[in-house]
Protein backbone atom coordinates (compact mmCIF):
# COMPACT_ATOMS: atom_id res chain seq x y z
CA UNK A 1 0.00 0.00 0.00
CA UNK A 2 2.74 2.63 1.09
CA UNK A 3 4.18 1.80 -2.54
CA UNK A 4 1.19 2.40 -4.43
CA UNK A 5 0.71 6.02 -2.59
CA UNK A 6 4.47 6.87 -3.39
CA UNK A 7 3.70 6.29 -7.13
CA UNK A 8 0.42 8.58 -7.31
CA UNK A 9 2.73 11.07 -5.18
CA UNK A 10 5.05 11.39 -7.52
CA UNK A 11 2.89 10.28 -10.66
CA UNK A 12 1.42 13.68 -9.02
CA UNK A 13 4.28 16.01 -8.09
CA UNK A 14 5.59 14.91 -12.12
CA UNK A 15 2.06 16.60 -13.26
CA UNK A 16 2.24 19.48 -11.58
CA UNK A 17 5.76 20.12 -13.19
CA UNK A 18 4.64 19.27 -16.56
CA UNK A 19 1.71 21.85 -16.08
CA UNK A 20 4.28 24.01 -14.87
CA UNK A 21 6.60 23.62 -17.90
CA UNK A 22 3.25 24.25 -20.17
CA UNK A 23 2.76 27.23 -18.18
CA UNK A 24 6.16 28.25 -18.29
CA UNK A 25 6.26 28.25 -22.21
CA UNK A 26 2.54 30.07 -22.86
CA UNK A 27 4.04 33.13 -19.93
CA UNK A 28 6.81 32.82 -23.03
CA UNK A 29 4.45 33.62 -25.57
CA UNK A 30 5.80 29.89 -27.61
CA UNK A 31 3.02 29.00 -30.29
CA UNK A 32 4.39 25.55 -29.99
CA UNK A 33 2.82 22.89 -31.76
CA UNK A 34 2.37 21.20 -28.04
CA UNK A 35 0.82 24.33 -27.18
CA UNK A 36 -2.41 24.79 -29.31
CA UNK A 37 -5.23 25.71 -26.55
CA UNK A 38 -2.73 28.13 -24.41
CA UNK A 39 -5.97 29.33 -22.64
CA UNK A 40 -7.06 25.69 -21.79
CA UNK A 41 -3.56 25.36 -20.03
CA UNK A 42 -3.55 28.40 -18.14
CA UNK A 43 -6.54 27.66 -16.77
CA UNK A 44 -5.77 24.08 -15.87
CA UNK A 45 -2.81 25.45 -14.10
CA UNK A 46 -4.68 28.29 -12.34
CA UNK A 47 -7.07 25.42 -10.72
CA UNK A 48 -3.99 23.40 -10.13
CA UNK A 49 -2.65 26.28 -8.09
CA UNK A 50 -6.22 27.41 -6.52
CA UNK A 51 -6.50 23.33 -5.39
CA UNK A 52 -3.33 23.71 -3.75
CA UNK A 53 -4.22 26.79 -2.38
CA UNK A 54 -7.41 26.15 -1.25
CA UNK A 55 -8.80 22.56 -0.86
CA UNK A 56 -4.91 21.51 0.19
CA UNK A 57 -4.89 24.14 2.70
CA UNK A 58 -1.78 25.91 1.50
CA UNK A 59 -1.43 28.68 3.76
CA UNK A 60 -0.41 32.33 3.42
CA UNK A 61 3.57 31.89 3.45
CA UNK A 62 3.17 28.70 1.72
CA UNK A 63 1.23 30.29 -1.02
CA UNK A 64 3.97 33.22 -0.96
CA UNK A 65 6.53 31.08 -0.94
CA UNK A 66 4.83 28.98 -4.31
CA UNK A 67 4.15 31.90 -6.27
CA UNK A 68 7.76 32.58 -5.56
CA UNK A 69 8.90 28.82 -6.72
CA UNK A 70 6.54 28.94 -9.51
CA UNK A 71 7.72 32.57 -11.11
CA UNK A 72 11.25 31.30 -10.91
CA UNK A 73 10.58 27.97 -12.62
CA UNK A 74 8.08 29.86 -15.36
CA UNK A 75 11.20 31.83 -15.96
CA UNK A 76 14.03 29.55 -16.18
CA UNK A 77 11.67 27.02 -18.12
CA UNK A 78 10.84 29.08 -20.49
CA UNK A 79 14.36 30.01 -21.27
CA UNK A 80 14.77 26.44 -22.05
CA UNK A 81 11.47 26.32 -24.12
CA UNK A 82 12.87 29.07 -26.33
CA UNK A 83 15.91 27.10 -26.68
CA UNK A 84 13.92 24.18 -28.19
CA UNK A 85 11.62 26.58 -30.16
CA UNK A 86 12.56 26.69 -34.03
CA UNK A 87 13.95 23.04 -34.06
CA UNK A 88 11.65 22.28 -36.56
CA UNK A 89 12.83 25.24 -38.72
CA UNK A 90 16.48 24.10 -38.36
CA UNK A 91 15.75 20.56 -38.98
CA UNK A 92 13.08 21.45 -42.39
CA UNK A 93 16.37 23.67 -43.48
CA UNK A 94 19.09 20.63 -43.10
CA UNK A 95 16.69 18.15 -44.69
CA UNK A 96 15.91 20.54 -47.54
CA UNK A 97 19.06 21.07 -48.46
CA UNK A 98 20.35 19.26 -51.73
CA UNK A 99 22.94 17.56 -49.89
CA UNK A 100 22.18 16.00 -46.16
CA UNK A 101 24.52 17.05 -43.90
CA UNK A 102 24.20 14.36 -40.86
CA UNK A 103 26.75 15.69 -39.07
CA UNK A 104 24.56 19.20 -39.25
CA UNK A 105 21.51 16.63 -38.00
CA UNK A 106 23.47 14.86 -35.27
CA UNK A 107 24.48 18.32 -33.81
CA UNK A 108 21.32 19.52 -33.46
CA UNK A 109 19.68 16.57 -31.93
CA UNK A 110 22.25 16.61 -28.97
CA UNK A 111 21.97 19.96 -28.27
CA UNK A 112 18.35 19.68 -28.34
CA UNK A 113 18.98 16.47 -25.92
CA UNK A 114 21.24 18.58 -23.76
CA UNK A 115 18.54 21.29 -23.62
CA UNK A 116 15.39 18.64 -22.56
CA UNK A 117 17.82 17.26 -20.11
CA UNK A 118 18.23 20.55 -18.50
CA UNK A 119 14.46 20.87 -18.72
CA UNK A 120 13.98 17.66 -16.85
CA UNK A 121 16.66 18.72 -14.59
CA UNK A 122 14.95 22.47 -13.73
CA UNK A 123 11.61 20.15 -13.90
CA UNK A 124 12.53 18.03 -11.44
CA UNK A 125 14.13 20.96 -9.11
CA UNK A 126 10.25 22.86 -9.51
CA UNK A 127 8.67 19.65 -8.60
CA UNK A 128 11.11 19.04 -5.68
CA UNK A 129 10.64 22.98 -4.51
CA UNK A 130 7.17 22.55 -4.08
CA UNK A 131 6.81 19.42 -2.49
CA UNK A 132 8.88 20.50 0.24
CA UNK A 133 6.62 23.32 0.74
CA UNK A 134 3.52 21.31 1.24
CA UNK A 135 3.13 19.27 4.25
CA UNK A 136 3.15 15.52 3.84
CA UNK A 137 -0.44 15.74 4.91
CA UNK A 138 -0.78 18.11 2.04
CA UNK A 139 1.33 16.26 -0.12
CA UNK A 140 -0.62 13.03 0.23
CA UNK A 141 -4.38 14.99 -0.39
CA UNK A 142 -2.54 16.66 -3.45
CA UNK A 143 -1.64 12.90 -4.59
CA UNK A 144 -4.70 11.64 -3.77
CA UNK A 145 -6.53 14.25 -5.85
CA UNK A 146 -4.64 13.31 -8.97
CA UNK A 147 -5.42 9.50 -7.93
CA UNK A 148 -8.66 10.10 -8.29
CA UNK A 149 -8.72 12.08 -11.64
CA UNK A 150 -6.10 9.44 -13.08
CA UNK A 151 -6.83 6.44 -15.36
CA UNK A 152 -6.40 2.93 -13.99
Amino acid sequence: MQSKFKIRLVSALLLIGVVAAGGAAIAQGSHSMVMHHSEDMVAHVNGMLQYIYDDVGASDAQKTKLAAISQAATADLGVLHNELAGTHEQVFALLTQDTIDRTALETLRAGQMRVADDLSIRLTQFIADVAETLTPAQRKALAEHFAQHAGP
